[in-house]
């Protein structure tokens, strides 16, 4: 219902790639397509998570301003915190009077960013080495009721883990021909 909010109707729900990841924008129960106030913990359940992208923007964004946070819970040691903050990794979903400026390095832009239009960015996450061997268990996202200065909202989070690196045939095929080759050097010396 925010400024050229009708935008977002053509695209929820629906399976979106944007920077050459994937989405699943979905509405919930209500019929919502973003959550934007307090605290909401996603539970993910993913092992080995190397990287996280988020799809979110703001309402009435002041720049330099922190709106909240999103935090990444391992199953064991593995924590990690990102402040939300405009100008930097999150702007006004309205290109218009609030913050239109993300660093292009921490957040890129996703969907219809252009003058005069509503629109959300794609928040990047490294995630620390500790998430490799861990367990993804949730990430959390809060925002800070900053009335007039912000207040963040997101629409998707997708996480992406190590690839497992599996031999193809012909591999195995040559390792076990030079496994071969070593034997056959091994025997040549015993004689």
């Amino acid at each position: 219902t925010w400024t050229m909010g009708w935008e977002y109707d053509a695209i929820f729900p629906s399976t979106q790639t944007y920077n050459g990841v994937p989405f699943n924008l979905v509405k919930d129960a209500n019929g919502n397509k973003v959550f934007y106030e307090g605290t909401l913990e996603i539970p993910v359940n993913v092992y080995g998570v190397t990287n996280a992208y988020t799809l979110a923007a703001s309402y009435c964004g002041y720049y330099g301003t922190t709106i909240g946070k999103v935090e990444f819970f391992g199953s064991g040691d593995g924590y990690y915190s990102v402040d939300l903050v405009e100008g930097n990794n999150i702007r006004d979903h309205y290109w218009g009077s609030y913050n239109n400026i993300i660093d292009g390095v921490t957040a890129v832009a996703a969907f219809n960013k252009s003058p005069g239009h509503a629109g959300f960015d794609m928040q990047l996450y490294d995630l620390p080495n500790t998430f490799l061997d861990e367990t993804l268990l949730n990430v959390v996202f809060t925002g800070y009721n900053m009335g007039t200065a912000g207040k963040p909202w997101l629409a998707a989070l997708t996480v992406e883990t190590t690839p497992v690196v599996t031999p193809v045939p012909a591999t195995l095929w040559l390792m076990g021909f030079g496994l071969a080759g070593l034997a056959g050097i091994r025997k040549k010396f015993k004689q």
